[in-house]
C-alpha cells in the first residue's frame, strides 16, 4: 500500500474507529507500553493484567494459582479451531482447578470474566495499535519486520485478546473487504497458502475478527471466508440519537458494528452466549449471530422477563427463511437457560414434522447445547413435562398434543409453572390453532414463543398468535436481501402451452401433447387422461419437460458450479423425470418415500440411500447435479449450493414461500479457478403456479410477499439494454475503444482526495455488477449475445482502471463476473489489451519503452506515479528517510500536476528523474563508501532542513546524489553502523535486553558526535534499532 492510502487508513479507519472504542469504555494503552509488559513478541496474553484480572474474580485464588491458569490457558493440547472451543469453554464455563481446602483437595472453578457486571470494575478493556506478534517459535529461523503480525487494531479483556481488526483505506473501492479478510486469513494461517506466514497463536483466545474501512465494516468468526463476513446494522441498545450525542459519531459507516458489536457489555454477552462451533461437512465451523439474530433473541428475553400473563411473555419472531432460524432458537435457548433472572426454566421445542424435529435436535446437539431431551413415548413427554425444572425437551407437534390431552382420570392441568417456555418451530402451521386451546389447560402459565421463517398469513394474525403474543421481532425478505443474508428469487415460466394451471383448457393441453396423434389414437389417450392431474403424469409431458430442464441446466446453471431440485407432481412421476434427467446425461436421482409393497417401478427409489445422496448432493464437488422430490427437503432442507427450483407441483401459501426459498441461500464457489457467487435463486414453473401468483400468496399482506419473487423479464434485449446504457454512461462524450481516454475519467484532480475519484469508479462498478449478474441471468439465451462485446469493453475498462490504481497483479478481476460470462469474456479480450492491463513497474527493462508506448502525457505521467510509488512503498522499510523524502517529491508533483501548475510533460520529466533516483540507492551509498546500511542510517542522521533541500538529482548520466555530502555525518553512521554490528548475536531480534544494550551503545556513539539533543537521541536510537531488525534478514 503506498503512502497516502496507508495515511488514508489511518485517519479514515484505523484512528476513528480507536476513538469510538474509547468513548464506548476502552482504554487505550499504547503498543510500547504492553511491549515493556511481554517477555517477548511471541506472547499473546497480556499475563500481568491477567493475571490481574484473576485475582481481582476470584478472591479466593493465590498468585500462584493465578500463574497455573495462566498456564493451563497457554498450553491447551489441541491446534487450530479445536483450540479455539477449547478456550472458549475456559472462558464462558471457567476452568477447573484443584485446591488444597480444609478437608483435603478441592476442585473450584475460576472464572475469567464478570458476565453479570460487564462493566461493574473487575473487568479491563484495552485496546491497542498495531499489536506485534512475532511469527515462529522460540528459536526460529531469523526474522525481520516481515515474520512480525501486526493487526491495526486489537481488543483485549482481562489481558485475553478478543478481537482482532484490520483497517484498509476507503479508497481501495470495493476490494477492501477482500483485502483485510485476506490479511485476517494469512495472520490465522488459514489455508496452506498462508502456512508459515501468520501468527495462529494470536487466534487460540479470538472471538471474532473485524476488517473495516471507515466507509464499511464486516465481522466474522475465526476460519471464515469473505463471503462469511457481514455487516452489524444494529447499535442497540442505543438509539439513532443517542450514538451522535453520546459518541459523536452518525450511525452510519463503520460506526454501527463498533457501538453494536464492541461495546464492552455486549461483547461479552456474545462471547458467553452466543457462540457456536458446528460439525460441518467433516469439519469444525465458528458461528456467530447476525444482528438480527441477536436483537430477537434480546427482545424475546425482555419480553419473557417484563410480562405478566403467558401472553405478554410470549410472540412471534418472523424471520425469513435461510437467515437461521435454528440458531436463533438455540441462541435463546442458551440464554433462557444461563440468565437467572429467569430461574432456570424447562424449555420445549416443537416442530410440526418429524425431519424438522431432527434437524434442530441436530443443531442444538452438534452446538453443544447441553442435553436436550427426546421422549419416546407420549407417556414419557408427560413425565418430562411435570417433573424438574432445567430440561430442554425436544418433541413434535403430534407427541405434544397427545401429551396435552389427559388420559382419562388424570388432571387437565400437566403443569402450572411460570417456568415453562414452548418454543413452537413453523408457527404458522393451521394445527397450532388447536395446540393454543389445549396448552391453556394443561401449561397455563407457559410463555409460548413462535418462530417462522415465512410471513404471516392474515388468518394467524387474526387468531392463534393471540394466543403466542404480539410479533416480538421481524426480519423481512426485502431487508435479508439487502443485507446479503439471502439472494434475491426470480421465477420463470417455461413451456406454457404444458402447464396445469392456467387459461389453458384441457383440449388445448391434449392438442399441446398428442395433438399430432391419429383421431382414433386421440380418443384412446382421452379415456385414459379425464383430467389435468392424469395429464401432468403422461409420460410424453414428462419427457418433453425433462428434455427442456436438462437443456436449460446445461446451459444456464451447471456452467457456475450449481445444483438444482425438482418438485414433481407424484412420486411416480418423480421417477420418471429421473430416468429421463440421466438418459439426458445428467446426474439425478428421486427422493420419495417408498413402502415395501410399491412396484418394481419403485425399485431404485426404495433401495436408494437417501441419507447418503442428499449429503453427496450438498457437497459442492459432489453428485448427483438434481434431486427430484415431491413433499421431501421442501421445507427445513439447507443446500446452498442450489440455484434453481424446477416447479412442477400445485403449491400455495407458506407451502410455495418453503419451497422456493430452497434457493435464496447464499454461496459461492471456484469454478474453472474463477471465483463465482450466487447472485440470486431462480424457480423455473413449469406447472402454471406463477399464473395465479397473487392468488397463491392471497393469504398474506401484500407487503409481506411483495418480494418473495421477482419475474424474470421476457425480454433480455431490454432490461439487459437498460443497464449497458447506465454503465456506459459514465463515459458520455467518449471513446470506448479508447481503454486511457476512458480510464481519463477517474483520473485525480486538485478537488480529489486520494490517488484517484474513488466515489466515481465506486458509482461505475456498482453499474458494472449489475450489468454483469443481469448478464449471468439470462445468456446463454441468443438475445442475450450481442450484448457480450458491450460488456467486454466495460471489463477492459475496469480491468485497466484497476491496474493502474490498485495495482493489482491479475489481468482482469472476475470476482463479479461468473464462470458462464466469464467464459464469454475470456476469448474476446486479446493479448495486446490484456498486457495494458498489466500495471507496469520501475524495474521492468523495457520500462521506457512502456512508457514511451503510451498515447499521451497524461496517460505516460498517471503510469509513472503510480509504478513509482508502488516501488517506493516496496522500499521504504530498507531505508525510510531516503524514499520518504523522495515520496514527499513525487506528492508535490503530483499536487502541482493536479492543480494545474505543471504541464504533463514537465511532469513526466520530473518523475523520470525521481525514477532514476529510486533506482539508486546502491549506487549513491557506494560512491560516498556507506554500506547500504549505514547509508540509510545516515539518511536518519541528517537534519531534515537540510535533507530536503534538492541541491543535485541524477540525471542520465548518473550524477550524484547530492552536491555535498556531510563526511562528519557518513563518518558517524559508519561508527553506528558497528555499534549496532557488535550486538547482533544469534536471535538478538528476540531477545529485549539485547536491543536494549544495542540502543545504549547507539546513543553512546550519537552523544559523542555532539550533533543532536537528548530528545532527538531517544528517537534515533529507536529507529536505528528497527531499521537494524527490519535488514537482519536481507
Amino acid at each position: 500500500m503506498n503512502t497516502h492510502d496507508k495515511l488514508i487508513e489511518l485517519t479514515h479507519a484505523e484512528e476513528p474507529a480507536r476513538q469510538l472504542l474509547e468513548r464506548l469504555g476502552w482504554t487505550y494503552v499504547p503498543r510500547e507500553v504492553l511491549a515493556v509488559e511481554r517477555a517477548h513478541e511471541r506472547e499473546v496474553l497480556l499475563k500481568a493484567r491477567l493475571a490481574r484480572a484473576l485475582l481481582r474474580l476470584n478472591e479466593w485464588l493465590t498468585a500462584e494459582q493465578a500463574q497455573r491458569v495462566i498456564f493451563e490457558l497457554e498450553h491447551i493440547n489441541a491446534t487450530g479451531m479445536a483450540r479455539n472451543q477449547a478456550v472458549h469453554e475456559y472462558l464462558t464455563y471457567g476452568m477447573p482447578l484443584d485446591v488444597d481446602a480444609s478437608g483435603g483437595r478441592q476442585t473450584r472453578i475460576v472464572r475469567f470474566f464478570d458476565f453479570d457486571h460487564p462493566e461493574g470494575g473487575k473487568n479491563e478493556f484495552v485496546v491497542t495499535t498495531q499489536f506485534r506478534v512475532r511469527r515462529g517459535n522460540e528459536r526460529g529461523d531469523q526474522e525481520d519486520d516481515e515474520r512480525v503480525v501486526k493487526p491495526d487494531l486489537a481488543l483485549f479483556v482481562n489481558g485475553i485478546p478478543l478481537v482482532v481488526m484490520e483497517a484498509k483505506s476507503p479508497s481501495l473501492l470495493d476490494v477492501w473487504k477482500s483485502k483485510a479478510v485476506r490479511q485476517l486469513r494469512r495472520y490465522q494461517e488459514a489455508g496452506p497458502e498462508w502456512h508459515g506466514t501468520g501468527a495462529p497463536e494470536l487466534f487460540h483466545y479470538n472471538l471474532l475478527c473485524v476488517a473495516h474501512c471507515g466507509a464499511g465494516a464486516a465481522y466474522g468468526a475465526l476460519g471464515a471466508p469473505e463471503n462469511a463476513y457481514f455487516e452489524w446494522k444494529s447499535v442497540l441498545p442505543y438509539s439513532d440519537d443517542e450514538v451522535r450525542r453520546r459518541f459523536g459519531v452518525e450511525p452510519e459507516g463503520q460506526a454501527p458494528l463498533i457501538v453494536g458489536l464492541l461495546s464492552p457489555a455486549t461483547l461479552l454477552d456474545i462471547l458467553r452466549d452466543f457462540v457456536v462451533y458446528e460439525p460441518e461437512r467433516g469439519r469444525v465451523v465458528k458461528k456467530l449471530p447476525r444482528y438480527q439474530q441477536y436483537r430477537a433473541v434480546k427482545a424475546a428475553v425482555e419480553r419473557m422477563l417484563s410480562g405478566r400473563k403467558p401472553d405478554e411473555r410470549g410472540g412471534v419472531v418472523w424471520h425469513t427463511q435461510g437467515s437461521g432460524k435454528s440458531l436463533t432458537m438455540l441462541w435463546l435457548a442458551t440464554k433462557l437457560r444461563r440468565d437467572p433472572r429467569l430461574r432456570n426454566p424447562t424449555i420445549v421445542v416443537v416442530t410440526d414434522r418429524t425431519q424438522l424435529d431432527q434437524q434442530i435436535t441436530r443443531t442444538f446437539e452438534r452446538c453443544g447445547f447441553p442435553a436436550p431431551e427426546h421422549a419416546p413415548t407420549t407417556r414419557e413427554l408427560r413425565r418430562l413435562l411435570t417433573t424438574g425444572a432445567g430440561r430442554t425437551v425436544m418433541t413434535t407437534i403430534q407427541k405434544f398434543e397427545e401429551a396435552l390431552t389427559p388420559p382419562e382420570g388424570e388432571l387437565d392441568v400437566l403443569n402450572a409453572s411460570e417456568d415453562l417456555v414452548v418454543m413452537v418451530d413453523e408457527a404458522h402451521r393451521t394445527q397450532y390453532g388447536i395446540l393454543g386451546a389445549r396448552l391453556e389447560r394443561a401449561l397455563p402459565n407457559a410463555a409460548l414463543i413462535g418462530f417462522t421463517g415465512t410471513p404471516i398469513d392474515k388468518g394467524f394474525k387474526r387468531s392463534t398468535m393471540r394466543r403466542f403474543g404480539a410479533l416480538i421481532d421481524a426480519y423481512t425478505i426485502p431487508q435479508s436481501v439487502a443485507d446479503g443474508a439471502t439472494v434475491p428469487i426470480y421465477y420463470e415460466a417455461r413451456l406454457p402451452e404444458l402447464a396445469i394451471e392456467g387459461p389453458e383448457t384441457l383440449d388445448k393441453l391434449f392438442d399441446a401433447l398428442f395433438g399430432h396423434e391419429p383421431d382414433d389414437v386421440q380418443i384412446q389417450i382421452r379415456r385414459r387422461f379425464a383430467n389435468k392431474e392424469t395429464v401432468a403424469e403422461a409420460e410424453r409431458r414428462i419427457e418433453m419437460i425433462a428434455l427442456d430442464i436438462a437443456e436449460h441446466f446445461r446451459t444456464r446453471i451447471k456452467p457456475n458450479g450449481f445444483k438444482a431440485q425438482l418438485v414433481a407432481p407424484s412420486r411416480a412421476a418423480a421417477v420418471r423425470y429421473a430416468e429421463h434427467l440421466r438418459d439426458f446425461g445428467l446426474s439425478a436421482y428421486p427422493i420419495i418415500t417408498t413402502t415395501p409393497n410399491d412396484g418394481p417401478e419403485f425399485k431404485e427409489a426404495r433401495e436408494l440411500n437417501q441419507e447418503q445422496v442428499v449429503n453427496a448432493y450438498v457437497d459442492p464437488g459432489g453428485e448427483p447435479e438434481i434431486l427430484v422430490v415431491v413433499d421431501m427437503l421442501l421445507t427445513g432442507f439447507d443446500a446452498p449450493v442450489e440455484q434453481v427450483l424446477y416447479l412442477d407441483r400445485s403449491l400455495k401459501e407458506h407451502g410455495l414461500l418453503q419451497a422456493i426459498a430452497r434457493v435464496n441461500r447464499r454461496f459461492s464457489r471456484e469454478k474453472d479457478g474463477v471465483p463465482t457467487e450466487k447472485a440470486y435463486g431462480l424457480v423455473v414453473d413449469y406447472h402454471g403456479v406463477s399464473n395465479h401468483l397473487e392468488e397463491a400468496l392471497s393469504a398474506f399482506e401484500q407487503d409481506d410477499v411483495n418480494e418473495a419473487m421477482r419475474e424474470l423479464e421476457e425480454d433480455p434485449a431490454a432490461v439487459i439494454d437498460a443497464a449497458a446504457v447506465q454503465a456506459e454512461s459514465h463515459f458520455k462524450g467518449r471513446d470506448l475503444r479508447n481503454l486511457w481516454d476512458c480510464v481519463a475519467v477517474f483520473a485525480p484532480d486538485a478537488t480529489t482526495e486520494g490517488p484517484f475519484k474513488v466515489d466515481r469508479f465506486e458509482r461505475f462498478n456498482a453499474d458494472y455488477r449489475q450489468l454483469s449478474w443481469i448478464m449471468d441471468r439470462f445468456l446463454p439465451d441468443a438475445r442475450a449475445l450481442p450484448y457480450v462485446d458491450r460488456l467486454k469493453g466495460l471489463t477492459e475498462i475496469r480491468a485497466y482502471v484497476r491496474a493502474q490504481y490498485l495495482r493489482e497483479d491479475a489481468d482482469v478481476n472476475w470476482t463479479e463476473v461468473g464462470a458462464k460470462v466469464k467464459k464469454l469474456l475470456d476469448q474476446r479480450i486479446d493479448a495486446h489489451v490484456r498486457e495494458l492491463m498489466k500495471p507496469v513497474s520501475v524495474l521492468d527493462k523495457d520500462f521506457d519503452e512502456k512508457i514511451a508506448s503510451l498515447p499521451h502525457d497524461e496517460a505516460r505521467a498517471s503510469v509513472m506515479e503510480h509504478a513509482i510509488r508502488a516501488q517506493i512503498t516496496e522500499r521504504l522499510a530498507d531505508n525510510p528517510a531516503f524514499y520518504e523524502k523522495l515520496s514527499e517529491r513525487l506528492r508535490r508533483i503530483i499536487e502541482e500536476l493536479r492543480r494545474g501548475l505543471l504541464s504533463a510533460a514537465e511532469a513526466c520529466r520530473r518523475m523520470a528523474e525521481l525514477r532514476n533516483e529510486v533506482e539508486s540507492e546502491a549506487e549513491v551509498a557506494s560512491q560516498h563508501g556507506l554500506s547500504p546500511v549505514s547509508f540509510a542510517i545516515y539518511e536518519l542522521l541528517e537534519p531534515r532542513d537540510h535533507a530536503s533541500a534538492d541541491t543535485g538529482v541524477l540525471r542520465e548520466e548518473r550524477a550524484p546524489y547530492r552536491a555535498h555530502f556531510d563526511d562528519h555525518l557518513t563518518e558517524v553512521a559508519r561508527q553506528v553502523e558497528s555499534a549496532v554490528s557488535r550486538h547482533m548475536v544469534v536471535d538478538w531480534q528476540w531477545n529485549l535486553e539485547v536491543q536494549r544494550e544495542m540502543r545504549r551503545d547507539v546513543k553512546r556513539e550519537l552523544r559523542a558526535a555532539g550533533d543532536f539533543t537528548e530528545e532527538r537521541l531517544d528517537a534515533l536510537a529507536s529507529q536505528i534499532v528497527d531499521l537494524a531488525r527490519r535488514r537482519s534478514a536481507r
